[in-house]
């Protein structure tokens, strides 16, 4: 199994080179270690440019220097997926308070035991594996969301294309409002879709012409009875224009936002009337 790498950031030269040496011992990999926040800024970026970010940064919270380690941690956080433990010889709630908002992988106070600190060490780096993972998952999951939705706005604008462009009129009446009609319903019966769209049914039986009226009022009685009456029928209109137009239409029963609805097409047959 691979070592797990560390950087030491540590005041004390002295402590620096005892933890070198004692990780280094339990099998560690050593990338580096300074004194200074800004120093220690400057080689993980090196280390990282050379795909060695370090896994674990031992981050002493009081450095030499205007930086101190909780500002330097700040900016390891907001740039690379280290896991840091601050190591601090005081205990006070300021530091913690302050340490809190880093989200830090744990705390080792000097004097440092080593048992302690190895174990502190294997569950900070278990932990940022699998923050690593579900990072991954996350950003798979969001990729393929993306691929996904990108599919449906795809099928959707296709589905549209299809219905303006329909040569018949498509619609959903509900409650004896039109709910929905297509461009090409409109244009059938000689109005704009915003116009047609604030019809009721008694609008639309008035469009009929005087001879089928009473033909669609029983057809729709005797449907509401339950009665089994033809799939299509054939209907005259008068458009807008005052011109008489053959249609053919066709009727089903639907259910539009868990509401029951009624689903009408229209087709326009008058050339073949005429001729």
């Amino acid at each position: 199994m691979k070592a797990i790498s560390i950087y030491i950031v540590e005041d004390e030269l002295l402590i620096s080179a005892s933890l070198k040496s004692q990780l280094h011992n339990f099998g560690y990999e050593i990338l580096g270690s300074s004194t200074r926040g800004e120093t220690c800024l400057q080689e993980i970026e090196q280390l990282n440019n050379q795909g060695k970010e370090p896994e674990i940064i031992l981050m002493d919270i009081h450095l030499r220097g205007q930086m101190d380690g909780i500002e330097a941690a700040k900016t390891i956080n907001e740039k690379y997926n280290c896991g840091i433990i601050f190591l601090t010889g005081q205990s006070t709630k300021e530091v913690y308070e302050r340490s809190f908002k880093i989200k830090p992988f744990g705390y080792l106070l000097k004097p440092i035991d080593m048992e302690q600190m190895k174990m502190t060490i294997e569950i900070a780096a278990y932990q940022r594996n699998l923050e690593l993972k579900n990072n991954e998952y996350q950003k798979s999951l969001e990729t393929l969301l993306k691929i996904r939705t990108q599919e449906k706005n795809e099928i959707m604008d296709m589905y549209q294309i299809l219905i303006d462009n329909s040569l018949m009129g498509l619609t959903i009446m509900q409650d004896e409002r039109f709910v929905f009609a297509n461009i090409r319903t409109a244009e059938i019966f000689g109005y704009t879709l915003d116009e047609f769209l604030t019809f009721s049914i008694h609008d639309i039986i008035g469009l009929l012409h005087p001879e089928d009226q009473q033909k669609v009022l029983t057809l729709s009685q005797d449907r509401l009875n339950g009665r089994i009456i033809p799939r299509g029928i054939q209907i005259r209109i008068i458009n807008k224009e005052g011109n008489i137009c053959w249609l053919e239409t066709r009727v089903k029963t639907i259910l539009f936002k868990g509401k029951p609805a009624i689903h009408q097409t229209f087709l326009d047959i008058t050339e073949y009337q005429t001729n």
